[in-house]
């Protein structure tokens, strides 16, 4: 059996992955237009402080792991196009020579495409966005010449951007629509996490650019009527699904622009599986299609069709359960599961409640819909956020109510308890 998969980010190599587990005699390839070693995501920005990216390697997805577990790569090529009912695809190298390659099975990880605002002056030199490492690579190169640098977004990848180019000493200013990570932390999380952030970032918040100014190269943004100069302007506004070779393909398209997957992950067509920021799923609260562009939920998909295009039988329930971790401005933040903008946009009303451990420098929030379960949680802390991240994980994905489970308090809380039970209050 031939098994294809198209794409070598988190979804596509663990889609290979488990297909090669579950069955070591499968014939898997991997079709990708990247030429260097998968690299963590958030960090690609690193390559601003650290040229040699190296470090930044996941040595288990590298081309040489995967080659030893037999799993073959064809790097630096683009898929062009695909017939489904003849099981070819057609890819074109660097040099354009344009070859073909059948399958038994595919398994499509095309992932998403950048969503920049159509505004006058976008096409200009100087203008960039970072999707990868060699997105971050091109901008690297011109960091000499960058005194200051607009950045206009503020989810994880444009806090990640601006921190960067902050600590290399630019001139910082970071352009938001509304909030600090609007969709996924509550306003009292954002105001925490802007209150953790560098002072000598200049902040634009409750602002969008209308205009990309310059005439033979971008000089800056216009906000309203005012004028925002700089020697670059980034802009880090998100993704949407990247279907162009699913429509090649004839695969069915839903109604959040995503292709359309079962449990499974397998597609429209029989023997076609789709993952990751190319595919919408289904939430297991409503069972309404939602999209999910985050690496974690593209990995268990991964796992979950490599294991199905195989003959598995295994469903795995987990599919949809948002888990994002990153460390900015020396600070955890963490997202797991539905924040309150979330769930109502899928029509659950959300309940909130609010932790806090000055202790440990800690702000915690938790969704939980009208019966108690909990749905999600956000930390904001300086130091272990992990550890209850990690408890909130547990919760959603065992669908408990959070009177029946609530987090454990902090390491703090209960020294302090035990030492007053030992010696008497502490003043």
């Amino acid at each position: 059996m031939k098994v294809v998969v198209i794409g070598y980010g988190p979804g596509g190599v663990a889609a290979a992955s488990a297909a090669k587990m579950f069955d070591s005699t499968v014939d898997v390839t991997i079709l990708t237009s990247e030429t260097s070693d998968a690299h963590r995501k958030p960090g690609v920005s690193m390559v601003f402080e650290f040229p040699d990216t190296s470090d930044l390697v996941i040595n288990d997805w590298s081309f040489e792991t995967l080659k030893k577990r037999n799993i073959k790569v064809i790097s630096g090529v683009s898929v062009t196009e695909g017939d489904s009912g003849s099981r070819v695809l057609k890819y074109k190298d660097t040099k354009s020579n344009e070859q073909e390659l059948s399958y038994d099975k595919l398994i499509v990880a095309t992932g998403g495409t950048p969503v920049v605002p159509k505004l006058s002056g976008i096409d200009l030199p100087g203008v960039y966005t970072i999707q990868d490492m060699s997105d971050a690579k091109f901008l690297e190169r011109k960091l000499d010449s960058i005194e200051r640098a607009i950045v206009v977004g503020a989810g994880f990848s444009g806090l990640e951007i601006a921190e960067k180019l902050h600590l290399l000493g630019k001139d910082v200013h970071l352009v938001v629509r509304s909030r600090l990570m609007r969709r996924l932390l509550e306003p009292p999380m954002s105001e925490e996490l802007q209150d953790r952030i560098s002072k000598t970032i200049t902040l634009h918040v409750g602002r969008s650019p209308t205009e990309v100014i310059g005439e033979k190269r971008a000089t800056g943004v216009k906000i309203g009527d005012d004028e925002l100069s700089g020697n670059a302007v980034i802009f880090m506004t998100g993704v949407k699904p990247n279907t162009s070779l699913a429509n090649s393909l004839g695969l069915k398209i839903g109604t959040t622009g995503g292709i359309s997957v079962d449990s499974k992950m397998e597609t429209s067509i029989e023997d076609v599986y789709a993952v990751g920021d190319c595919v919408e799923i289904i939430d297991p609260l409503t069972k309404e299609p939602i999209l999910m562009p985050t690496g974690s939920t593209a990995a268990r998909a991964g796992r979950q069709a490599g294991v199905a295009a195989v003959g598995g039988r295994k469903v795995y329930t987990d599919l949809a359960l948002r888990l994002q971790y990153d460390r900015i401005f020396n600070t955890d933040i963490i997202c797991v599961g539905h924040s309150s903008v979330t769930a109502a946009k899928i029509e659950i009303e959300p309940k909130l409640q609010y932790l806090e451990d000055p202790a440990e420098f800690s702000k915690v929030a938790l969704v939980t819909d009208k019966e108690g379960y909990l749905l999600g949680g956000q930390v904001i802390a300086s130091r272990m956020g992990a550890r209850v991240g990690y408890q909130i994980y547990n919760k959603v994905q065992a669908r408990a109510k959070l009177k029946d489970s609530p987090l454990l308090e902090s390491t703090h809380h209960r020294m302090k308890d035990l030492i007053e039970n030992m010696f008497g209050p502490i003043q």
